[in-house]
């Protein structure tokens, strides 16, 4: 028996003290008999780290009072508390049916059956919220199941002992409470009320309804508290369509980043879900064989009726709690109150029989809250949450990035890179196309809209020319003219249109023939003489530059509302890639420099670049502009509430 465990056993005289259950957010738990009356206990054990502070004490002594005056069927009963000798213990019923995480993991729940569970904690948090107490750490590893089946609501209170008000954190950005279903004022470090639990529970219910938790967890706590705190979730039938629409409505209120958006209480959370539930699936819908919801006659009344009140009620918030010792204040009497949508009266609802299909999640492991038990320094190693939850970073260096890649691309157009195909074995000073050497001369000048004049040495053996044109390595035009014996020497005409399809400049070929066998030849760069902005490449270009800006712009718009910032980096990155591709055809056909594969390669990952870097500066936009308004909020808020003092 270790050293902790035999000062248990002197703290609890009337207990057999058995082995370790787990460890939890309070830290160890054991089990436990008590001797006389036979029951089996659970004893949680507040870290001695933090039971060595005494204001620590003084509030687990309040608080497990508290806890223990609660009497709900939904809430899980405390036994006994003990605080004496370094040692913080609350004795409370052994549940042995596991938690909900737990059967979500294996078994998973059909929609109605975790409506159910989500409505039972609902009844219980409506008890607790009525005696000024705040759960703050609502998560389904802390909703467990007793030998009956009964939900019971557990770990009230541990963030109200170890923080007082403030929610807090370790140095190193561990949050005391669960990342994963913060609030996001909780998150922020922000006044907190009955709506933060009600933002847990919609939470929870977001996941048991379609596997995924409104936000993706991908480990590190500190960016999913600050999601939660800035971001807008993920709207639950994207995920989850066969959710029916009320339901999910009130689960996404009840994911409101401002709480004075949410339901203000469990209450009415519970009765707006439960209203929900029935008009899609019809009064009685809860399951004879699921998780029973007791000791709330109006989240239960809700469950039988066949329509429910006029649409869109206003929910009154209750007045704000006053005095040190009170866990639980509303939000602040400035905003406006909260409406829940809910069916309207009278009108007769589609009803269809609860679906059967069994949820479970995609991923079975959260990002952890702080493990007290490895707090070595307890409070000391404590910190409010909102020093550790920095400001979002300036995007400035996403932008600048991308204007940079995007200037980079834009020079590449126009000066080309790579060469265009070139070669032939033509000597200097044999042929001439309008004029020029296509050897020695340059680049030749052509009038694609008339006949291009041809001139060939006589010494040539030759009796017709070809002339054609190429893009990119492709052959756009060709056409053969015969040669005519002239002073100069031999002449021809051809007539190598292509005028509309070709955007300023090409690579053009020359080609002797003596009647089927094929001479000499030569490639040369060549421009047209016109004007390549009435051209076909020109109207594709122009097609494609207002798509990217129109399509990226929408795209933007969906990330600086914190929408899409999975996908949206992937898509603008296409859409810059079609930029660069485009930006490759405005150095064609503005400026007249011939497009390559390498130029054309270059410009569109430069493109894609710049598109990455402009989607993560515009997360970083909207995360700043969030920031800014709800600091703002809370600014205004502040003011009133000193203004009513």
């Amino acid at each position: 028996m270790t050293l902790d465990q035999q000062a248990v056993v002197d703290a609890l005289p009337a207990y057999e003290i058995g082995g370790e259950l787990g460890r939890g957010g309070w830290g160890v738990v054991l089990k436990g008999k008590h001797r006389q009356l036979g029951r089996e206990v659970a004893i949680k054990q507040l870290p001695r780290a933090f039971a060595a502070d005494e204001s620590i004490r003084a509030r687990f002594t309040v608080e497990a009072r508290l806890l223990a005056s609660l009497d709900h069927p939904h809430i899980v009963p405390v036994y006994d508390f003990v605080e004496q000798d370094g040692l913080c213990l609350l004795v409370m019923e052994l549940l042995p049916g596991g938690t909900v995480w737990s059967r979500f993991t294996t078994d998973g729940f059909t929609a109605s059956g975790a409506s159910a569970v989500v409505l039972a904690c609902l009844s219980g948090l409506q008890t607790a919220h009525g005696r000024r107490v705040l759960h703050r750490d609502i998560k389904p590893e802390n909703l467990m199941f007793s030998s009956s089946g009964a939900l019971k609501v557990t770990d009230f209170g541990i963030a109200k002992v170890v923080g007082g008000e403030e929610t807090m954190a370790t140095r190193a950005g561990e949050v005391v409470g669960t990342p994963a279903y913060i609030a996001p004022e909780q998150a922020r470090g922000g006044e907190l009320s009955p709506a933060t639990d009600v933002y847990a529970v919609a939470t929870m219910l977001y996941e048991l309804l379609c596997g995924q938790l409104p936000f993706a967890d991908d480990g590190d706590a500190m960016a999913l508290m600050f999601k939660h705190a800035f971001e807008q979730p993920d709207p639950l039938l994207e995920k989850a369509p066969t959710i029916p629409e009320p339901v999910a409505a009130i689960v996404m209120a009840g994911l409101a980043t401002d709480p004075a958006e949410r339901p203000a209480t469990a209450e009415d959370f519970g009765v707006s879900l439960a209203e929900a539930c029935t008009a899609a699936w019809g009064p009685g819908w809860l399951p004879s064989d699921g998780t029973p919801v007791m000791g709330a006659s109006s989240i239960v009344a809700a469950t039988e009726r066949a329509s429910g009140p006029p649409a869109g009620p206003t929910l009154e918030k209750p007045p704000v709690a006053a005095g040190a010792d009170a866990d639980v204040a509303t939000a602040d009497a400035g905003p406006a109150p909260a409406t829940v949508p809910r069916h309207a009266a009278g009108a007769p609802p589609t009803v269809a029989k609860p679906p059967t299909t069994h949820i479970r999640p995609t991923v079975t492991v959260h990002t952890r809250s702080a493990a007290l038990d490895a707090v070595t320094e307890g409070v000391a190693d404590l910190v409010p949450v909102k020093e550790v939850l920095t400001p979002p970073p300036s995007p400035a260096r996403y932008l600048l990035a991308a204007a940079v890649l995007v200037v980079v691309a834009f020079i590449v157009a126009l000066i080309g890179l790579g060469a265009p195909s070139s070669g032939g074995n033509l000597p200097a000073g044999q042929v001439k196309v309008a004029g020029t050497d296509v050897v020695d001369g340059g680049t030749v000048t052509v009038n694609l809209s008339k006949p291009i004049p041809v001139v060939v040495s006589s010494s040539a053996p030759a009796d017709h020319v070809e002339l054609s044109a190429s893009v990119l390595g492709q052959q756009v035009s060709s056409a053969t003219a015969p040669l005519v014996s002239t002073p100069a020497g031999q002449a021809a005409t051809v007539n190598l249109g292509g005028r509309y399809l070709v955007g300023g400049s090409f690579t053009g070929k020359v080609t002797l023939w003596r009647g089927l066998v094929q001479g000499s030849d030569a490639t040369f760069a060549a421009h047209t003489s016109q004007t390549g902005l009435l051209s076909l490449p020109a109207g594709i270009t122009l097609l494609l530059l207002l798509f990217t800006i129109g399509y990226g712009e929408s795209l933007l718009r969906s990330l600086r509302a914190g929408k899409s910032t999975k996908t949206g980096p992937l898509g603008l990155a296409l859409i810059g890639a079609v930029f660069g591709v485009a930006l490759v055809g405005v150095g064609w056909v503005v400026f007249r420099q011939v497009p390559t594969a390498v130029g054309l390669v270059v410009c569109a990952v430069l493109g894609a670049g710049a598109g990455v870097a402009l989607a993560l500066g515009g997360i970083g936009v909207g995360r700043q502009r969030r920031f800014r308004r709800i600091v703002r909020r809370e600014e205004r808020r502040a003011a009133q509430g000193a203004t009513v003092s």
